[in-house]
């Protein structure tokens, strides 16, 4: 800052020089397109813009140059992290893929696996359910024989008390024709009923 106000100093005093010269000289040229009148003007304008640049390199030089090299170093950074990111996220897709791929297999076995095991089953169900239906026959079977050995020994039993019943009423009654179709008649009445 102080070097700014030096060289502001510099070229005020500079130009108040060159006021004071042209005052002294009490002539004025007329200025043209390219080149003032007067040299001296040019020459201690020239002295002091060329102090002033001076000063803003040498001071301001390393300073501007630092800030650009900041940058450039903050911008190739930057530029290596994106980089380090952008592989970084492309092994995670990979891996991602990876997986889904193996979510896909695993999904398959898992289905063919529920199909052998739903084949496994429905074989195992019908097979049991044909012992099931063998069994029931066969014990419908045996119940329908059992029934009807029940059934007939029922009726054995039946007879043979009707035909004692019919023996002690043949034995208490004389047997003449009417009365043995009479018993015959009833005998068969009770057997139909």
């Amino acid at each position: 800052m102080n070097i700014l106000i030096l060289a502001a100093e510099v070229t005020t005093k500079t130009a108040e020089a060159v006021t004071t010269t042209a005052a002294s000289e009490g002539t004025h040229h007329a200025n043209g397109w390219i080149l003032p009148g007067d040299i001296n003007e040019v020459i201690w304008g020239t002295i002091g813009f060329l102090i002033v640049f001076s000063l803003i390199v040498w001071k301001g030089g390393p300073a501007i140059k630092a800030m650009w090299n900041g940058r450039i170093d903050r911008i190739r950074t930057e530029l290596e992290t994106a980089a380090a990111a952008r592989s970084e996220a492309e092994a995670k897709l990979a891996a991602v893929e990876a997986s889904l791929a193996d979510a896909d297999n695993e999904r398959q076995r898992i289905v063919a696996e529920a199909r052998e095991a739903a084949v496994t089953v429905r074989a195992q169900i019908i097979a049991k359910a044909g012992t099931d239906a063998a069994d029931l026959r066969a014990r419908g079977s045996a119940d329908v024989e059992a029934a009807k050995a029940q059934a007939t020994n029922d009726l054995q039993a039946e007879i043979g008390v009707l035909a004692i019943g019919a023996a002690e009423a043949v034995v208490a009654n004389a047997l003449d024709a009417s009365t043995q179709s009479q018993l015959i008649d009833n005998y068969i009445d009770k057997v139909g009923a």
